[in-house]
C-alpha cells in the first residue's frame, strides 16, 4: 500500500517535472527565434493542394515555414512534412496510441514554430467530433502566446440552410447527398467557427466562403505559381468554331448541366460550338486542356469563382462564370470574369459568338487580374496585412514583413483599369429575364 502510493507520488512529480520542462523548452525556443534568429510558421494539415504553396508565401515574408499533412488524397511530394505513414501505423493500434501520436506531434510543433495556420476543420490534435479543433489545442497555442490563423477551403465551412438562403441556383440545390460534402449543419458550422475565434488571431475567408464566416479578414489565400503557367492566349475570332473546356471535379456543384444544355441548344440551331469536357484526370492534363481551348467556362451554380477560374486567366484565357454579387470577386469593378448567370449561359455563350467581347483582351486582362491578386508574391503581401494588424509580432520582425512586403509590391502588377465585360446590373437582369429557365 505504502509501496503504491510512493509510486505514484514519484510519478506526478516526474510528470510535473517533464510539463515543466517541456514548458521551458517551448518558451525558451520562441524567444530565441523572435528576438535573434527566425520565426517559423506551420502550414496543415488538411492537403489541399495549395498548402505548399501558402507556405512558400510566408518564406517570401521571412519566416521559416513548412507544410504539414497526416495523409494525402493523391501521391505527391510536394508537401513540405507528411507523417502520413506514422499517422496510420498510429491509428492502426488504437485509439490511445493515435492520441498520444496526436499529442506528440502537437507538442513537437510548439517547440518547432511560432504562428499555426489551419483550415477550419481540424488541427493537430485528435478531434472526437467529425469537424472542429480541439480547444485543448488551441488553448495551449495561445497561452504559450503563439498566433493562430484559420482559413476555409469550403466543405469545412458551407452550411446548407445558409446555402438554400442565397437563391435559386445555390451548391445545394442539387446536392446529391447532404451531409457527404460538406460540414452542411449549420448549428454544427457556426459553434465551430465561434469556437474558433474565441483563440484565433484571425479568421480568414474570402470569395464565397465569406459568407458563412460572421467577422471574418478578408485575405486572398489561394495562391498560384505563376512561372509554372506559360501565357497561352486567346487567338478566336468571329465565324471560328468556338471551343469551351469544362474541367467539373463534381458536375452537380457547377452547373454543368446548364452549360451543356445551352451549348447543345446552339449547336442544334447550326452555330459552330464545342464542349470540351474533362473529369478525373491529372490537373496537368486538364491544363493542357485548356491551352487548346478558347474559353473556360468554370462553374455556376456556386456564385464566385474558385481555382480553377484563377488557372485559366493566369493561362491567359477568358472564363466564364457566374459571380453572385460584388462581394464575390476580388475587384468587382475591374474582373474580367464574364459574368454568366446559370439561366443565362445560352445567352452569353450567343453574344461571345455574335463578337461582342473581345476575348483576346479579356484573357490578357486575366492574366494581370491573377497575377494581381494570385500569385505567390500577391498572396504573400495579403497575408502579411493581416499578420502586422492582428500577429503582435516583435519589432523586428514586423519590420522585417514589412521590408518584404515593400519589395513584393515592386514586382506584382498594376490592374487594367478596364470595366467588367458583363456589369452587376446587366447580370441580374439576364438573371431575372430568364427566370422560368434556361430554355425560354
Amino acid at each position: 500500500m505504502i509501496a503504491n502510493k510512493v509510486a505514484q507520488l514519484i510519478i506526478r512529480r516526474v510528470t510535473a517535472l517533464g510539463w515543466n520542462v517541456l514548458n521551458a523548452v517551448i518558451r525558451a525556443a520562441a524567444w530565441r527565434r523572435m528576438t535573434f534568429g527566425t520565426p517559423r510558421t506551420l502550414w496543415g494539415v488538411t492537403p489541399i493542394l495549395t498548402l505548399p504553396l501558402t507556405a512558400q508565401c510566408d518564406r517570401l515574408l521571412g519566416f521559416r515555414s513548412e507544410s504539414v499533412v497526416f495523409n494525402t488524397y493523391y501521391i505527391s511530394k510536394t508537401f513540405d512534412i507528411n507523417l502520413k505513414k506514422l499517422f496510420f501505423w498510429a491509428h492502426a493500434k488504437g485509439y490511445a496510441p493515435a492520441v498520444i501520436f496526436h499529442k506528440t506531434v502537437f507538442y513537437a510543433a510548439l517547440i518547432r514554430y511560432d504562428t499555426f495556420n489551419y483550415f477550419y476543420d481540424r488541427g493537430l490534435m485528435m478531434h472526437e467530433g467529425p469537424l472542429g479543433h480541439k480547444i485543448e489545442e488551441m488553448q495551449e497555442i495561445r497561452s504559450f502566446e503563439k498566433r493562430l490563423y484559420t482559413y476555409a477551403y469550403g466543405a469545412d465551412a458551407r452550411t446548407r440552410e445558409t446555402t438554400l438562403a442565397l437563391g435559386r441556383y445555390n451548391m445545394c440545390a442539387n446536392c446529391p447527398e447532404p451531409g457527404r460534402f460538406c460540414i452542411c449543419d449549420d448549428d454544427l458550422g457556426l459553434a465551430n467557427v465561434k469556437n474558433i475565434q474565441h483563440f484565433a488571431n484571425a479568421t480568414a475567408a474570402n470569395l464565397d466562403i465569406s459568407q458563412y464566416i460572421p467577422g471574418f479578414y478578408q485575405v486572398q489565400y489561394l495562391p498560384i505559381d505563376a512561372k509554372k503557367f506559360k501565357f497561352s492566349g486567346c487567338s478566336w475570332k468571329p465565324g471560328m468554331p468556338l471551343r469551351v473546356a469544362h474541367a467539373p471535379n463534381h458536375p452537380h456543384f457547377k452547373g454543368s448541366d446548364y452549360l451543356i444544355s445551352a451549348i447543345e441548344r446552339l449547336q442544334r440551331e447550326g452555330h459552330l460550338i464545342e464542349l470540351v469536357r474533362v473529369q478525373g484526370v491529372p490537373n496537368t492534363e486538364v491544363i493542357e486542356l485548356f491551352r487548346s481551348c478558347d474559353i473556360i467556362a468554370e462553374q455556376f451554380v456556386i456564385g464566385s469563382h474558385g481555382y480553377t477560374g484563377i488557372e485559366a486567366m493566369m493561362l491567359g484565357k477568358p472564363v466564364l462564370c457566374y459571380i453572385r454579387n460584388r462581394t464575390q470577386v476580388a475587384d468587382p469593378d475591374r474582373s474580367p470574369i464574364i459574368n454568366t448567370p446559370p439561366n443565362s449561359i445560352y445567352d452569353v455563350l450567343l453574344d461571345c459568338l455574335r463578337g461582342r467581347f473581345d476575348l483576346t483582351e479579356l484573357g490578357r486582362r486575366g492574366r494581370i487580374y491573377a497575377e494581381h491578386f494570385y500569385t505567390i508574391e500577391a498572396t504573400a503581401i495579403d497575408l502579411g496585412r493581416m499578420y502586422l494588424e492582428t500577429g503582435k509580432y516583435p519589432p523586428r520582425v514586423t519590420r522585417r514583413i514589412k521590408k518584404r512586403m515593400a519589395a513584393l509590391q515592386r514586382i506584382v502588377p498594376s490592374l487594367i483599369d478596364a470595366p467588367p465585360p458583363i456589369s452587376f446590373d446587366e447580370a441580374t437582369a439576364l438573371y431575372e429575364r430568364n427566370d422560368v429557365g434556361i430554355d425560354s
